[in-house]
């Protein structure tokens, strides 16, 4: 009897510390195997990433408290009624990356919103993915005279405020850049690039380069779908003081 007692406290205390552990980790940010970087393939960050760090990607609404300050100050989420399709998976993905000479520390943020028809996924969905920076690979991109791009598709550029400029790309040809974004192969517990095409639309505002994808499966030119996809980007403009 005198052996008992103190098997029980230890087994106890160690019970305890365990689920304190996993309630820990199932609560916060796990790591994640992969060193994937997705960037444009049409304005690429002007320092290569480095020290590349993916965890494994939760809820949008459950990832949002646990972003670094720099993003959860200026994350805006979607209005998912605007968008042509219904919207069965919200994501967030979290990186983190060094750059530049002095090797700080950087953090890039996905939010995929989908419609779970197919895996991988390559259509009906919208893509925001921002990446911080102080240095706009935009600065010093000039508007194509004949507003197509090197492929022949239609390339709008226009100003969203007085500091931002905003880079269109709309696939109307049957060829185009390539995208890519971060997927999650949960049986390798790995974060993977899905290499496809799509809309794409890119600016920068205040050490963050926005870069917004969408694909809704039509290959017609339509008109109020892209100026409806213009409208959300805006959305997404940090509000001057």
């Amino acid at each position: 009897m005198r052996n008992f007692r103190p098997k029980v406290v230890c087994s106890l205390a160690v019970s305890l510390f365990l689920l304190l552990v996993g309630c820990s980790s199932s609560t916060g940010l796990v790591k994640a195997s992969g060193d994937v970087f997705a960037q444009s393939e049409i304005h690429r960050l002007t320092q290569d990433p480095e020290n590349v760090t993916h965890y494994r990607p939760m809820r949008i609404q459950d990832m949002t408290p646990l972003l670094p300050s720099s993003l959860q100050s200026r994350i805006k989420l979607v209005d998912k009624t605007k968008l042509p399709f219904p919207v069965e998976i919200e994501m967030a993905y979290l990186v983190s990356f060094t750059s530049g000479p002095e090797k700080e520390t950087r953090h890039q943020l996905q939010l995929t919103y989908a419609q779970d028809n197919e895996v991988p996924i390559t259509e009906n969905f919208f893509i925001v993915r921002m990446t911080e920076t102080d240095e706009s690979p935009l600065a010093h991109m000039k508007p194509s005279a004949s507003g197509l791009d090197s492929f022949g598709n239609v390339m709008r550029v226009e100003p969203l405020t007085d500091d931002i400029t905003f880079y269109h790309h709309i696939i109307t040809t049957n060829s185009s850049y390539v995208y890519n974004f971060y997927k999650y192969d949960d049986k390798n517990q790995e974060v993977n690039l899905i290499v496809t095409n799509a809309h794409e639309m890119e600016f920068y505002d205040q050490g963050i380069l926005y870069h917004l994808a969408y694909h809704t499966g039509s290959t017609q030119l339509d008109p109020t779908l892209h100026d409806q996809m213009v409208a959300l980007a805006k959305d997404l403009i940090s509000v001057r003081s």
